[in-house]
């Protein structure tokens, strides 16, 4: 579960969340789409604590992400949009690191690798891989913790569309199993079928799209 109460965030003179409010149940998927600067990565970083909001309150599983926040990131999986891991750690190394962080088996790693397509770049110095690479490290990163609630900002930018369809058969599947899903994307014709709701976040509020609202255009 996912809830957000008249949160408030600004940076320096730019006022970004307004008393924005909404909340995302477990089994659900949730697609949040707004213009550039609009507080979707905001309203992320707020979730995931990285960012501490002005006013207001959010949680995650129901540990406050402010007052309980390590007990709230045990909780959640984060895939920004910016992936990025030391140019000099293999795959290996990075996902034995995370697992190590997260707790997680470490006896199915090279599985995990071949799973998102880098099996022949294991040993690979991350700084070598493409784009859409590291963004599939990221997958694997994500995918060890099988946390109750999974954050997603802009996923499908650096994946061509098979990878995309890839992850989008892995979130289902975590859907069907009671996680809660929440993804800031320009992308909503891409992600659409996966959504069981759609926000839209202007104003610095969130609210309901309802079907005959426009929404954002993909981007290029």
């Amino acid at each position: 579960m996912i809830d957000v109460v008249d949160l408030y965030k600004s940076f320096g003179d730019a006022s970004v969340l307004q008393g924005a409010s909404f909340s995302a149940a477990p089994g659900t998927a949730t697609v949040l789409v707004g213009p550039n600067g609009s507080g979707k990565t905001t309203t992320l970083h707020v979730l995931a604590g990285l960012a501490t909001p002005d006013a207001g309150t959010a949680a995650v599983d129901g540990r406050d992400v402010t007052t309980d926040r390590c007990a709230a990131q045990e909780r959640l999986a984060f895939l920004p949009q910016d992936v990025r891991f030391h140019d000099a750690l293999t795959p290996r190394q990075v996902l034995r690191f995370y697992a190590g962080l997260r707790n997680a088996p470490a006896a199915r790693l090279d599985a995990r690798l071949e799973d998102v397509g880098l099996a022949d770049a294991a040993q690979k110095p991350c700084g070598t891989l493409s784009g859409g690479m590291r963004q599939r490290l990221g997958i694997a990163v994500f995918e060890l913790a099988r946390a109750p609630v999974l954050l997603l900002d802009e996923p499908g930018l650096s994946l061509d569309p098979e990878w995309r369809g890839f992850l989008m058969d892995r979130l289902r599947a975590r859907v069907e199993e009671g996680a809660a899903v929440l993804m800031a994307t320009h992308l909503l014709d891409v992600w659409r079928p996966l959504a069981d709701r759609v926000l839209r976040c202007e104003g610095g509020r969130i609210r309901d799209v309802e079907q005959s609202d426009p929404v954002p255009a993909p981007s290029p």
